[in-house]
């Protein structure tokens, strides 16, 4: 974690499946989802589901 990021970016599992509103057996299925798994914690940035969400949205529309 650099300077700026607070440890409200680093989001676990459980804390991630519930930012997007899905449940955590979802978010395993989701491979494209980048997480770094330290341990047995698997921990995901919270500004890289915002921009798998993003790319999905987008990806949504082209097929609209």
């Amino acid at each position: 974690m650099n300077a700026t990021q607070t440890t409200s970016d680093v989001l676990t599992r459980a804390a991630a499946a519930e930012y997007l509103h899905i449940c955590k057996t979802t978010l395993d299925k989701q491979t494209d989802i980048p997480r770094a798994r330290i341990g047995k914690r698997v921990l995901f940035k919270k500004a890289a589901l915002d921009k798998w969400l993003d790319q999905k949205a987008d990806r949504g529309r082209s097929h609209g």
